[in-house]
């Protein structure tokens, strides 16, 4: 019999076990590979190229900017520029690396590149730098600043915690919160947000990192101090971080360390590179100004872009980041055209931000160039001539007080060719180095001040001091309602406001000439006229009312006349009384009404003197940079600016209790709109100065309104009414009348104001915006008459050329980089002006007189000067009570050349500097350069004779003997 045996279980190996485990574990493996290099592979193989894959910008030449004869006012340098790209090696070793790198560019004097306007300055104070002097755009770009670093976000938090959408009225409380952080505030916050405890830390333990979240920023900022970083050390840290910052919110960026720097500093840097990781070596274009201030006011600079604008030129594809724009001049108007194209390299990167390869390079192209009519001889003689000319005027006139002019200290030139309306030169005093701006961050604390947040509390005081002023700081740069100081009365020199293209003046004697114009084309004289001047202009008191009576200056000054004066005699000598009769003639030849009231425009507007306010016309002489326009007297126009300054000085009158002497019985009326008003006081003081601002609208010449004075009196009564008895202002003032001793009857009160009022509106404000009194003073160059330079500069090359308005212009071309012509600017005609040769003739004599005659007022400038010229002087007042805020007269002078055949006008003009004559000085040295080959033909002695050829010509570093400038042609011709 045969039994089974149980069978015996076979043991598993420990082998067969492991074996097991590896299959499984090299399963797992395999089927992962499978899963990224087959089924995922494109997918990662995106990700891993995007992670090393990086696009190198690489920034475009602008276009060149050249004068006329060739010589380059702006062009581009090569520099060398570190930039730091963030790597996950560089992350790691950022502060030993940045570190390293400060120290390179320390020991080498390098400084690296600070666009961070957080600074800090000699005595470790913080403060905001900002990019403009107008205190409502640095509101703005302190706020912007503080919204882009995230200050906001706690801010909301607090105020409008579940508030998704905010509207504007939470944003201004928040913005109104933000303007409170001060600028240390600031800084503590950013040593927080950007981690710089990682400079003395960089890898903290999880309690440490706990523990540096629960401090404040200021608490870290002690630590790193009591660690030995100065506040400086730790600010270059947060300069580099904030930079990577706002670079990352574009994605992949390198940020710029240090630009411009020297070749032996970036040999130095190149060979530490692999112990620099992020940090890169390159070659970048930056823009150059040879010449440094010459023609700044014309070439204007280039800068960053600034946050207000930020958003503006995404849409156009700049790199608001990093990109330079033109900020002013021909540099801003030509962005366009100036710009380059830019191009850049795909590479691949190692981990330290190295370039392993490069896969594909899009070629830049450079910007077009443009060619400029200046020219840069006659540019640099204008410069100079106009600079020590207003040195002089400061440092030797005195005024009537015995006061130097201490004030004069801006000004501007323009010089023209009357037969193109090409501008050969424009000058504005104070200027600038745009060189400057071309590197972002390398603006000095002084440079940054002095541009764009002066000292207006040092000047104020300098001034008070050396003009004896009774005045103090608040008087004469009154804070905003922000508690910025303005300069009201234009007392601060300013070297970026272009005086030739922006300064609005009056034109005062310089306009005379005009007026003659219009009297002889008019019919109302002749050249052979004769007006006796007796002084006191009250000729005609049927027209002008008896207490009207102007004075000849020459009266008011030595008590008397010219005399029997022709038109010629007129301009020669200045005379007042010859022209203010002509005003009075056009007035009544032209019907007494509004067209009375706009002969002289009529004529002053087709000589680019302003503009007929009911025409569509475009409001420019032409010039292609920012110009500001003013405008010749009127009806309409000086009736909008009476409507819209009388409810002001109604203010003024009812809140003095003083109404011009007349009204003075009353309680300083309560008309003042103020935040503390109810509504009932509010509606009513606004409706009374609106019933007043309707009425004074409907006011023309000769016409009777159909509201009578009882009805309008009527109207505003109960307002009055209301004010007095709700507004709690007004019973202050009555309760301060009574303890003073003084009855107050309150119907009385309502009374008086009621009737200053109505006296205002229906009978002295009527009275002033028809008066023909505005004509007369608006024939001498006086009134709301106010031009720019430039606009003088249209109307006497109008004058000189005999009646043709060319488009004022500074651009004679643009060509590519190859030199291929892409547009042409030629002379272009704005307005013919009609004229007798006879009215062209007598002009021209009065205003040669005034250069060679004895009594000319610029004769002691020109009766020896070879070439025949003709000139006009003017001296306007800036306002009456001028002497007590410290400005004084402008100095204006407008030239031709030569007087019988002209082909150059010049106008200069000095601000506060007395008298027209003193800047004549500065035109003759204009056309001693544009004129120097005919001079030295005439006489070839004349430099020996001549202190300004020699210094602004003979010595002139675009004075080339053998090339012909633009007079050249004129010579050989003559």
């Amino acid at each position: 019999m045969i039994v089974n045996k149980p069978v015996k279980k076979k043991k598993i190996s420990r082998y067969t076990i492991l074996s097991i485990i590896m299959f499984i574990i090299f399963g797992v493996i395999a089927m992962k590979l499978i899963y990224l290099q087959v089924l995922n592979y494109d997918n990662y193989k995106e990700r891993a190229n995007a992670n090393s894959t990086r696009f190198i910008s690489e920034k475009a030449p602008r276009g060149k900017i050249y004068d006329q004869n060739g010589n380059i006012l702006a062009t581009n340098i090569q520099t060398y520029t570190l930039t730091y790209t963030t790597t996950e090696d560089a992350e790691k070793a950022f502060y030993s690396t940045i570190s390293e790198l400060f120290k390179v560019l320390e020991e080498n004097g390098e400084t690296f590149q600070d666009n961070l306007s957080l600074k800090l300055n000699n005595n470790n104070e913080f403060y905001f730098e900002y990019k403009t002097s107008d205190p409502k755009y640095q509101k703005y770009e302190e706020i912007r600043f503080k919204r882009d670093r995230g200050l906001n976000d706690d801010i909301k938090n607090k105020l409008f915690k579940d508030v998704k959408e905010l509207n504007d009225k939470q944003n201004e409380k928040i913005n109104d919160e933000l303007m409170k952080i001060t600028p240390e505030e600031t800084f503590y916050y950013l040593v927080k947000a950007y981690n710089i405890i990682g400079c003395i830390n960089p890898n903290p333990t999880k309690d440490q990192s706990e523990a540096y979240k629960k401090m404040s920023g200021k608490e870290i900022t002690d630590i790193l101090l009591q660690n030995g970083y100065s506040l400086n050390d730790i600010r270059k840290f947060v300069v580099i971080k904030d930079a990577i910052k706002i670079q990352s919110i574009k994605g992949y960026r390198a940020v710029t360390i240090a630009s411009n720097i020297k070749k032996d500093t970036a040999f130095i840097v190149y060979q530490k590179l692999n112990s620099l990781p992020g940090i890169d070596v390159s070659l970048e274009p930056i823009r150059y100004y040879p010449n440094k201030e010459l023609a700044s006011s014309v070439l204007g600079y280039v800068s960053s872009i600034n946050s207000s604008q930020s958003e503006k030129y995404k849409l156009r594809g700049y790199d608001v980041s990093s990109d330079l724009i033109g900020k002013s001049g021909i540099e801003s108007a030509f962005e366009e055209q100036l710009k380059g194209v830019k191009g850049g390299t795909t590479v691949k990167v190692n981990s330290q931000g190295r370039v392993t390869e490069e896969l594909f390079k899009l070629q830049s192209y450079p910007g077009n160039d443009v060619h400029l009519t200046i020219d840069s001889e006659i540019q640099y003689a204008a410069e100079h001539a106009l600079a020590d000319r207003i040195k002089y005027i400061r440092e030797n006139d005195y005024d009537s007080n015995g006061l130097k002019y201490s004030n004069a200290t801006r000004g501007a030139l323009i010089a023209v060719e009357v037969n193109t309306g090409r501008i050969l030169s424009l000058v504005s005093y104070p200027n600038y180095n745009p060189n400057v701006f071309t590197i972002p961050g390398e603006v000095t604390e002084e440079e940054s001040k002095e541009y764009f947040s002066p000292d207006y509390e040092a000047f104020a005081n300098q001034l008070i001091q050396s003009r004896g002023l009774n005045k103090t700081v608040n008087n004469l740069f009154p804070k905003d309602e922000n508690g910025y100081r303005e300069d009201t009365y234009d007392l601060y020199p300013k070297p970026f406001y272009n005086y030739a293209t922006m300064g609005r003046i009056p034109p005062g004697s310089t306009f005379k000439p005009l007026s003659a114009v219009a009297g002889l084309e008019s019919g109302v004289v002749d050249p052979s006229t004769i007006i006796v001047d007796k002084g006191i202009f009250k000729e005609h008191p049927d027209t002008f009312g008896p207490s009207f009576g102007p004075r000849c200056l020459i009266y008011e000054t030595r008590g008397t006349t010219h005399g029997p004066t022709d038109v010629a005699k007129a301009i020669q000598v200045s005379c007042n009384y010859y022209f203010y009769e002509v005003a009075y003639r056009l007035y009544k030849l032209n019907g007494e009404g509004i067209d009375g009231l706009n002969s002289i425009a009529k004529f002053a507007w087709k000589f680019g003197l302003g503009i007929d306010p009911d025409s569509k016309a475009k409001r420019t002489t032409g010039i292609e940079i920012e110009e500001n326009f003013g405008q010749t007297y009127n009806f309409e126009s000086f009736k909008n600016q009476k409507v819209y300054y009388a409810k002001y000085a109604l203010v003024d009158y009812l809140e003095s209790g003083d109404y011009k002497g007349i009204e003075r019985n009353f309680v300083p009326f309560d008309i003042r709109l103020s935040e503390d008003d109810n509504e009932k006081v509010k509606e009513a003081k606004k409706s009374i100065k609106d019933k007043v601002e309707e009425r004074l609208k409907k006011v023309e010449p000769g016409k009777a309104i159909e509201q009578s004075e009882d009805e309008f009196s009527k109207s505003i009564k109960t307002d009055v009414k209301t004010i007095v008895d709700n507004s709690d202002e007004y019973k202050r003032r009555i309760a301060k009348w009574e303890s003073e001793g003084k009855k107050v009857n309150l119907d009385e009160q309502v009374a008086a104001v009621t009737r200053i009022v109505t006296r205002f509106a229906v009978n002295d404000m009527p009275a002033e915006i028809s008066s023909p009194g505005e004509l007369v003073y608006a024939s001498i160059g006086q009134g709301m008459n106010l031009y720019t330079p430039m606009q003088l500069m249209s109307y006497v090359s109008t004058l000189a050329n005999g009646g043709t308005r060319y488009k004022l212009h500074l651009v004679d071309k643009i060509t590519d980089n190859d030199g291929k012509l892409i547009k042409d600017f030629n002379p272009e005609v704005l307005e013919k002006v009609e004229m007798k040769e006879s009215t062209i003739n007598a002009v021209r004599d009065g205003m040669s007189r005034v250069n060679t005659e004895e009594g000319g007022t610029a004769a002691s400038t020109f009766s020896n000067f070879p070439i025949l010229t003709a000139g006009k002087t003017g001296t306007a007042d800036f306002r009456e009570d001028q002497e007590q805020i410290g400005r004084s007269p402008y100095a204006t002078y407008i030239s031709f050349a030569p007087a019988n055949d002209p082909k150059i006008a010049v106008v200069a003009v000095v601000f506060d500097g007395g008298h027209g004559g003193e800047i004549a000085p500065a035109v003759r040295a204009v056309y001693e350069a544009y004129f120097k080959n005919q001079l030295l033909q005439m006489d070839p002695n004349y430099p020996s004779k001549s202190e300004s050829f020699k210094k602004y010509v003979t010595e002139n570093p675009f004075n080339k003997p053998n090339q012909s400038n633009s007079e050249t042609n004129t010579a050989e011709n003559q």
